[in-house]
């Protein structure tokens, strides 16, 4: 009877040493650290005419990481839905991706305060190919985001104010350096407080500017008052950038500016309307 239960006891101890060996070979392997990303809000020079602002995206983490797709959230203005990118942001790099910031929740007289911008993004990794959505809170250090609403209100608002547009009466002449269109910018007050026009420019294509052949440019050009609420400023126009690139690539002739300003207070740029009659006139001076 004593050798048996030796025996018995033999086996239960290797059963014992091979469960415990397949525990170890079953252990779990750990989960890839998720992504350490780091946003900023910026603004380069070509971002102020193509509207958006740039997320400056910083990869704090040892991993390169994807970036599949962006949305930006900031109170107070109205934006689209995320963006598709395809853009590697390794470890330690910084990577600005540009953003639509879309419209500001103008109100009658003044712009929103502006909320803190909140960046989500979706993300993966060499080591994790799943898709992952990381939520960051930006900085917005120099209070670009409030300065952009403050502008896009006052504009707003001066839009309002002052009705700008083109006389589509204009007179072509020839010169030495192509055709100079000769025409008038309207001017006229919409509300009950006086307004200075003061500075006028072209479009990427076409060149703007006070007609001296009209006699001497007045500065300021206008000043609108509920007393003398209109006025015919003289200008001329005339071919700045007509090559093939040009035509080609342009989005937006006709995108002139009025500087329109309360008085001695900052003068905000805003576009004059643009009638058929004058962009037939424009074609003369550079057809496209």
């Amino acid at each position: 009877m004593r050798p048996t239960g030796r025996l018995v006891a033999v086996a239960l101890l290797g059963l014992c040493v091979v469960g415990c060996a397949g525990g170890t070979d079953a252990e779990p392997q750990a989960k890839p650290s998720p992504p350490e990303l780091a946003a900023e809000i910026i603004q380069l020079r070509r971002d102020q005419v193509l509207e958006r602002i740039e997320v400056a995206l910083q990869n704090t983490g040892p991993t390169d990481v994807v970036v599949e797709s962006l949305h930006v959230h900031v109170p107070g203005f109205r934006s689209g839905g995320p963006v598709p990118k395809d853009s590697p942001v390794r470890s330690t790099q910084v990577v600005n991706l540009p953003w639509p910031y879309g419209t500001v929740r103008c109100g009658d007289t003044e712009a929103p305060a502006v909320g803190r911008p909140v960046v989500t993004v979706r993300v993966h990794t060499a080591l994790d190919p799943a898709s992952r959505r990381v939520r960051l809170v930006a900085g917005d250090t120099s209070g670009l985001l409030q300065r952009i609403a403050d502008r896009a209100c006052t504009i707003q608002r001066l839009r309002r104010e002052v009705d700008l547009r083109f006389a589509d009466d204009w007179r072509a002449e020839q010169t030495s350096r192509g055709v100079v269109l000769h025409g008038t910018v309207l001017a006229r007050l919409l509300t009950d407080e006086p307004r200075t026009v003061s500075q006028v420019a072209g479009a990427i294509m076409y060149g703007l500017q006070p007609d001296e052949s009209a006699g001497p440019v007045r500065d300021p050009l206008a000043v609108l008052t509920p007393a003398q609420p209109e006025a015919s400023i003289p200008v001329e126009a005339y071919a700045a950038r007509c090559d093939p690139h040009t035509i080609g690539e342009i989005k937006k002739p006709y995108e002139f500016l009025v500087w329109i300003s309360s008085p001695g207070e900052e003068a905000f740029a805003i576009t004059p309307a643009v009638g058929q009659g004058t962009k037939d006139a424009l074609r003369k001076a550079c057809a496209f």
